[in-house]
């Protein structure tokens, strides 16, 4: 009977250790797999950061050309009112009669 509980005991110390074993190894891979997501999640981010970024940069450019080319239309009508000396004198006339209080 001795001999039976030995062995059993001496089986569950077997057992003990290939569990623990066991054990520290998937702790090992669960670490691995975890730093590699770590890493994939980095750079997903960065990519989104990049594209964000890029949309920025790309909305700032299409603002710039439209007010680039709403300036130059506004130019363009000054010097279109610039160019009509009746309007420019009709204009002066009322400025002065303001002034005047006329």
């Amino acid at each position: 009977m001795g001999n039976i509980i030995k062995d059993i005991i001496d089986a569950e110390g077997t057992f003990l250790e290939a569990i623990e074993k066991a054990k520290l190894e998937y702790e090992d891979e669960i670490e691995k797999v975890r730093e590699e997501l770590k890493q994939k999640k980095a750079q997903v981010e960065n990519e989104i950061s990049q594209i964000n970024k890029q949309r920025v940069r790309s909305a700032v450019e299409e603002a710039e050309k439209q007010v680039a080319e709403e300036l130059k239309e506004i130019g363009k009508e000054k010097d279109t009112l610039m160019q009509d000396k009746q309007l420019c004198e009709t204009i002066e006339g009322r400025i002065v009669s303001i002034i005047l209080g006329t």
